[in-house]
């Protein structure tokens, strides 16, 4: 005779109620943790997003600020929001050959050959060899010229240097020649660039770094960097602060600036869920003009 089978008992549905309550719970509990730790990632990936902004706007501004002259470099700055600088930025240093009453022979040392060909000219300079002063001359053009005006009398070989695999040239400028200039006065040509913080055309109602190269005929005008927060701007060193201190005033004679102090304000281009603003990676960086007069 057969046994019956034993009924076998299933879950009741109080039991597969708490089973899903409990499910639930722990689902939300884990779904938190994931979209906590994911907006952590984000979050901190806006900060190196910022960061690097910031560290690139600073590498790109030193390489044109340092090289500003003391004295007669800065040709413009905003006196009011302090977002904008005017430079003129050396692109090659050479020796006077020979002058006229409108224009020189130069020898220009080695230049770097795609920076001498993408520059805007904006002039030339002579130093005075007394003072160290250079006196501006802005305008005009250059072109190539015989080198054998500058091998004759005086002897000036500037052209014949090689540097890195670049070797010197020979050139001619126009513009009325400063007073005292003379065979072997030291010169340079420059262009002058302008860095500001103004509206960012990606970032809408924020600041972008633009980068603004102008010359005689044309200007060449770039954003470089967004986004930053519209408290970024520049502060002024002068010859009549002996200490370091950066001041956020302007100076009445643009002569005694010496260098700059550069708050770039950088952020991260988007705001994570969950915060009220973007990343922020402030950083504040001076430069100094290296090329001095003689003191």
């Amino acid at each position: 005779m057969r046994k019956p089978l034993r009924t076998r008992r299933g879950f009741s549905l109080v039991e597969i109620i708490t089973a899903l309550v409990i499910l639930s719970i722990l689902g939300v509990a884990m779904t938190k943790v994931l979209l906590s730790q994911t907006r952590t990632y984000q979050y901190d990936t806006g900060g190196r997003r910022s960061r690097t902004a910031a560290r690139s706007a600073m590498n790109i501004l030193i390489t044109d600020l340092r090289m500003t002259q003391d004295n007669g470099g800065v040709q413009y700055v905003d006196a009011t929001d302090h977002r904008r600088i005017d430079v003129r930025v050396p692109i090659g240093f050479g020796v006077v050959c020979t002058t006229s009453g409108s224009s020189l022979i130069m020898a220009l040392a080695p230049v770097d050959s795609f920076q001498y060909s993408s520059m805007r000219f904006g002039g030339y300079a002579v130093r005075d060899a007394t003072t160290g002063i250079y006196s501006y001359v802005a305008g005009g053009s250059i072109s190539s010229a015989d080198p054998n005006q500058c091998h004759g009398s005086p002897k000036i070989y500037a052209d014949t240097v090689t540097m890195g695999g670049r070797q010197g040239k020979v050139v001619q400028v126009t513009g009325t020649v400063p007073a005292g200039t003379v065979a072997g006065s030291m010169a340079m040509i420059w262009q002058t660039v302008r860095y500001q913080f103004d509206t960012s055309k990606v970032y809408a109602k924020r600041a972008g770094l633009y980068r603004i190269v102008t010359g005689s005929a044309s200007a060449d005008t770039n954003e470089l960097i967004a986004p930053f927060s519209w408290t970024a701007r520049f502060k002024y060193y002068t010859t009549m602060n002996p200490k370091d201190t950066a001041k956020a005033t302007s100076p009445a004679d643009l002569n005694t600036i010496r260098g700059v102090q550069v708050y770039l304000a950088a952020e991260a281009g988007d705001t994570v869920p969950g915060r009220t603003g973007p990343k922020k990676s402030p950083l504040t960086t001076a430069v100094f003009f290296k090329n001095t007069r003689i003191q």
